[in-house]
């Protein structure tokens, strides 16, 4: 089950790591699988890891008999699944659900999340799951409860509901479905995809300052890797991008260069009724092929402005005076159709590497000029 974190081949070095941990009965575990689900990263369970110390059959019985085995109760067994936690983390692209995650992996992650619900309802979800009476369940829930904190306390100083007070999300899960507490998850994340040009890479020009300072403010970046660079199609690069996206909301933001900005609109016109992003930079990009047939692909069919603006209303269009390939026509184009802000970059060709443009501060001012 760790393997797979290990040896997963990461290009990126702005990779998301989500924390989730919570009272027991909030749904951590259920709501990190669909959460990683929903934004297509990998989930990884420590309490899983943990149970499987036991061999009870029903879900609660396992944690509590995993306290009173041998290697379950050993200080040294914890902090070596609390280093594996730290581990998996430093690979990101995961959300890692974990008890007390948010303290003890700090410093490893985008952002944490904390569940917290009535203990009555608790107690009942913990009856309904094992297929016991109210009074077993509630039985099951204070020892479970007692165990944990009582052990975590032995073992690292803490009460582990304290972590309520460091979270930067806080979601009481009692009157919300899973997918509902996903739904909050998402809205207090701002999410940036950078998709880079023709014959580029996610550590080509600029991608890796625009992400690092975006990540400075809170963002959560990723700067993708699209597929076959050298003969870029619209339909596998919009498909990767969607994929990449997984469900998009109002705290989604795209930025694209060059082949990347038709890649976007491509994407937003596959977009359904009702769905809706943030916003999106546009870096160099183009309304025509620029006369390479390797390009023509993206034009089989003419560009739906009045449904790209259905499903986004900000955009920044990015433009050098002295772009080689990319004439001002084509930015000119796009304020025009997008209802866009324009910016004139002076003496940057085509902002690539090139050009030697390693930073490109009006990209981030763009996105964060966003709200």
């Amino acid at each position: 089950m760790v393997d797979s974190f290990y040896k997963c081949d990461k290009t990126n070095d702005i990779m998301p790591v989500i924390v989730i941990s919570g009272k027991p009965g909030c749904g951590s575990s259920t709501v990190a699988k669909l959460l990683s689900k929903r934004m297509n990263l990998r989930h990884f369970s420590l309490g899983d890891y943990n149970k499987n110390q036991s061999k009870a059959r029903k879900e609660t019985d396992r944690s509590l008999d995993m306290w009173t085995s041998k290697i379950g109760s050993s200080k040294k067994f914890h902090i070596k699944s609390d280093k594996l936690a730290r581990t998996v983390a430093k690979r990101g692209d995961v959300v890692i659900d974990a008890k007390i995650g948010i303290h003890m992996i700090r410093g490893l992650y985008n952002y944490d999340v904390w569940l917290t619900a009535p203990h009555s309802v608790r107690a009942k979800r913990y009856a309904k799951r094992d297929k016991m009476s109210l009074k077993d369940a509630t039985k099951k829930l204070d020892e479970k409860e007692k165990d944990e904190r009582g052990n975590w306390k032995r073992i690292y100083g803490f009460d582990s509901f304290s972590q309520e007070r460091e979270a930067g999300i806080v979601i009481d899960t009692g009157d919300k479905t899973p997918d509902q507490i996903v739904d909050l998850i998402l809205s207090n994340i701002k999410r940036v995809f950078i998709v880079h040009r023709w014959l580029g890479t996610p550590k080509a020009d600029w991608y890796n300052h625009v992400g690092n300072e975006l990540k400075g403010k809170g963002h959560l970046v990723d700067i993708l890797k699209m597929p076959h660079t050298d003969r870029p199609t619209e339909k596998d690069w919009v498909r990767h991008l969607a994929k990449s996206i997984g469900a998009p909301t109002q705290n989604t933001f795209l930025v694209g260069h060059s082949a990347g900005c038709m890649t976007i609109l491509r994407y937003l016109e596959s977009l359904k009724k009702g769905q809706k992003i943030g916003g999106c930079v546009l870096v160099a990009g183009w309304i025509d092929n620029l006369g390479y047939k390797e390009l023509s692909n993206f034009f089989t069919k003419p560009i739906n402005w009045a449904k790209i603006r259905k499903h986004c209303g900000k955009f920044v269009i990015v433009q050098s005076d002295n772009d080689p390939y990319v004439k001002m026509y084509h930015a000119k184009a796009f304020q025009k159709s997008l209802k866009a802000k324009l910016i004139v970059e002076h003496n940057k060709g085509h902002m690539d590497d090139d050009s030697k443009t390693k930073r490109l501060p009006s990209v981030v001012n763009g996105i964060r000029g966003m709200r």
